[in-house]
C-alpha cells in the first residue's frame, strides 16, 4: 500500500501499478513521486494537444505538486476506471473534472471544490423537436460511462441512455444523428460547439443540475494530512494569482 506523507525529512517509497518506485533522496533534495489519474478527453480541463497532456486540471495539479515537493507520474485512463484504480491503490489521486457526489464520497475523499460550472445539453440545430430540456423526454441521450451526467440522464422520464467511453464518442454519434442529445459540462459543451457548427446548446433546469456544480480532486480515504495540504495549496494558488492565470488561459477569465 502506498503511503502518502507530507513531512520534510521522510524517506518515501511508493508502490504503483505493481512495480516498486524508489524515491530519489540526496543530501540536497528529496523527490517524492505521486501517481495521478485523469481522463484526457474533457477539454478544457484535460486533453491531448501535440501529443502532450494539457488543460486547466493538468496545470493546476502540476502547480500543487510542485509546491508540495512532489513529482507527478500521470496515468491517462478511462473515466469509469479512475475511482476503481484509486481504491485499489494503483494511483494516489484523481483530477478529471470530477464532481464530489454523495455516492462517490462514500468510497473516496475529495478536496474542497476548486472550480464550478453548470451542465448543458448538445443537440443538432435542425432537430426541431428539442427546444428545451423538457423536450428530452423519450429521447436517446449519450453520456460518458461513469460520469455525473449519467445520473442526470437516467432521471429524465422515458429516456434511452447510451454510454460511451468518452464524450467525444458521444458527440460523434450525435453528429451522425444516431442519438438525440449529449449531456456534458457547460464549459466543455462550448468547446465542442467551436468545432461542431451543426450543434447547439440548451440548458438543463436548476432542479436537474442540483448538486452538480463543482469539481474536486479525489484521493483514497484516510490521508487527512495530504487532503489538508491540497486544500491549503489550492487556496495558496488563488491568493498568489496562479489560479486566476489558469482561469484566464483556459476559460477566458
Amino acid at each position: 500500500m502506498k503511503k502518502l506523507m507530507v513531512g520534510i525529512l521522510m524517506v518515501v517509497a511508493l508502490i504503483g501499478c505493481g512495480e516498486k518506485k524508489e524515491v530519489e533522496n540526496t543530501t540536497t533534495k528529496e523527490v517524492k513521486k505521486i501517481y495521478v489519474g485523469t481522463n484526457a478527453e474533457y477539454k478544457p480541463y484535460e486533453y491531448i494537444e501535440d501529443g502532450k497532456m494539457t488543460g486547466f486540471d493538468i496545470e493546476l495539479m502540476e502547480a500543487l505538486a510542485k509546491n508540495l515537493g512532489y513529482e507527478i507520474e500521470w496515468n491517462n485512463m478511462s473515466f469509469d476506471g479512475l475511482l476503481p484504480a484509486l481504491q485499489t491503490q494503483k494511483i494516489d489521486m484523481v483530477i478529471a473534472g470530477m464532481s464530489p457526489t454523495e455516492e462517490r464520497k462514500k468510497a473516496v475523499d475529495f478536496t474542497n471544490i476548486y472550480h464550478s460550472g453548470g451542465q448543458s445539453v448538445l443537440v443538432n440545430k435542425d432537430d426541431i423537436d428539442i427546444k428545451t430540456a423538457k423536450d428530452l423526454k423519450g429521447k436517446s441521450i449519450g453520456v460518458q460511462l461513469g460520469s455525473l451526467q449519467e445520473g442526470i440522464a437516467s432521471k429524465i422520464e422515458g429516456t434511452e441512455v447510451k454510454f460511451y467511453n468518452s464524450f467525444t464518442g458521444a458527440v460523434l454519434e450525435l453528429n451522425a444523428q444516431k442519438i438525440d442529445a449529449v449531456i456534458v459540462g457547460d464549459i466543455v459543451a462550448d468547446n465542442y460547439l467551436k468545432n461542431n457548427k451543426n450543434l447547439k446548446k440548451i440548458s438543463l433546469s436548476a432542479e436537474q443540475q442540483k448538486g452538480t456544480n463543482g469539481i474536486a480532486i479525489a484521493l483514497e480515504k484516510g490521508h487527512t494530512e495530504l487532503l489538508k495540504s491540497l486544500n491549503d495549496g489550492i487556496e495558496e494558488l488563488k491568493s498568489n494569482g496562479k489560479y486566476q492565470e489558469l482561469l484566464n488561459r483556459y476559460f477566458g477569465g
